[in-house]
């Protein structure tokens, strides 16, 4: 656009963050979820709302792997989704064909699918005749900023029934009223939080973060600096338990 002259990127230096500085520790813990996931199934089952916080916590995926996936990505029999970079067909993926992978999905996870596919989703192809799994009556495929809605909204403490820790009047609180403003709550959560929370309960669970590496296209470098909210108790307790034996 010839804005500025050219290699300036060059010539800006990167400040360099410690490890604390260059992390977050803010993720949706396991009873948060397990809250959240449990009143959608009772009252919500199979809505988008359903479907997509279903895929944030069981898959860890990020937002632009969820919104990427067209029904034939789906393989309920074998519980399986497919993630693929198709940039010249409106979808990308983090690190493009590098993040292309296959991901194991739960049996319950499974059969919620199979019930929005049938029941719920909303009948819509995108501009390019693909066939979305989350879509839209207005543009077909969903975008990013509907799935940031749904977890902001779905991720305040009054839409779980919960008294409100801010002092706040939900009648009269902007936040609680309108899920477009969900945002401004102080406990709402991004999908990204979704996200760190999942790969946190895997490896809580001892899975490898080798394992957890390849489900979640991050390496392993990453995942400590970045996604591993386990408290240093927690870590040093699951240590524990792989030496007493030795």
């Amino acid at each position: 656009m010839q804005i500025v002259e050219e290699n300036l990127s060059n010539a800006v230096e990167s400040p360099t963050l410690s490890s604390d500085e260059n992390s977050r520790d803010e993720y949706v813990s396991e009873d948060e979820a397990e809250i959240i996931l449990d009143h959608l199934d009772r009252f919500e089952y199979a809505s988008q709302d359903h479907v997509v916080t279903t895929l944030l916590w069981t898959t860890g995926l990020r937002t632009c792997s969820i919104r990427s996936l067209d029904l034939g990505d789906v393989d309920i029999d074998e519980e399986l989704l497919e993630l693929r970079h198709r940039p010249d067909r409106g979808t990308t993926l983090k690190n493009q064909y590098a993040s292309e992978r296959m991901v194991a999905i739960k049996p319950t996870t499974a059969a919620i699918l199979e019930d929005y596919i049938e029941h719920t989703r909303v009948d819509q192809s995108d501009e390019f005749d693909r066939d979305p799994l989350i879509t839209t009556t207005v543009n077909g495929r969903v975008g990013s900023s509907v799935i940031r809605k749904h977890s902001y909204g779905l991720t305040r403490p009054c839409e779980q029934g919960l008294e409100c820790p801010h002092e706040r009047d939900p009648e009269s609180c902007d936040a609680a009223q309108n899920r477009s403003e969900a945002y401004g709550c102080p406990s709402s959560k991004s999908p990204h939080t979704w996200r760190r929370g999942h790969i946190t309960h895997l490896l809580s669970n001892d899975v490898p973060p080798e394992i957890v590496s390849g489900r979640a296209d991050v390496t392993p470098e990453v995942i400590e600096d970045h996604y591993d909210s386990r408290s240093l108790r927690t870590r040093v307790e699951q240590r524990r338990g792989y030496l007493d034996n030795i």
